[in-house]
């Protein structure tokens, strides 16, 4: 992590040994500024938002244009 080598990582702990190593694998990807997720439904998640930015690109409509409110 330090390195700058990692840039996204998927930890899913089980167990009360594995809750030591969780909390330090959080706390580091924290302090480098590092995506991170704790289950694989939300891996799944981030994997398919990274994919459909580097495919598309990111736009924002107001939520008034989606309601034809002005």
């Amino acid at each position: 992590m330090k390195n700058g080598d990692i840039h996204f990582i998927i930890n899913t702990p089980s167990g009360h040994e594995a809750r030591e190593d969780e909390v330090k694998i959080r706390s580091g990807a924290v302090q480098h500024k590092i995506s991170h997720c704790t289950n694989l439904a939300a891996a799944e998640a981030s994997v398919k938002a990274i994919r459909s930015l580097l495919e598309n690109e990111l736009t924002v409509t107001p939520l008034q244009e989606h309601h034809g409110i002005s």
